[in-house]
């Protein structure tokens, strides 16, 4: 658990620092939208890195993470049906409900996570001191 925490940390920070470059290169130079590849990269390893501590055993699960994780999940289950459930009239509705709540939410969860995993960093360290 503890070389997926330090890992984790520096990937988390790597991705991060990577998509603000990558946002600031788009705006700036080429204003074609290819930011939003990085948002999806960024996302995808929050998602795996999530999912992983979620089934960690020995994880201390604080209750930020608790909360992230609760939005985090309705989000992606909404996204997940919206995808899956086309034949059904209320429900890929009531999907684009919660994904059109939780969409502008992203970016204060993504910070959120990067919260999480410098404070787990922070306490691995203390530890190990």
């Amino acid at each position: 658990m503890k070389t997926f925490i330090k890992y984790d940390y520096y990937a988390q920070i790597f991705v991060a620092v990577s998509f603000i470059i990558l946002l600031v290169t788009d705006l700036v130079t080429f204003e074609k939208g290819y930011y939003v590849i990085g948002y999806f990269v960024m996302a995808t390893f929050h998602t795996v890195s999530f999912l992983i501590r979620i089934f960690l055993k020995n994880y201390p699960k604080s209750t930020y993470f608790k909360i992230y994780s609760t939005v985090s999940l309705t989000i992606l289950i909404s996204l997940l049906i919206l995808f899956l459930a086309n034949d059904s009239e209320w429900l890929p509705s009531f999907a684009g409900f919660i994904l059109t709540l939780g969409i502008p939410l992203t970016p204060v969860l993504a910070i959120c996570y990067l919260i999480i995993v410098h404070t787990d960093y922070e306490k691995f360290l203390t530890i190990n001191d």
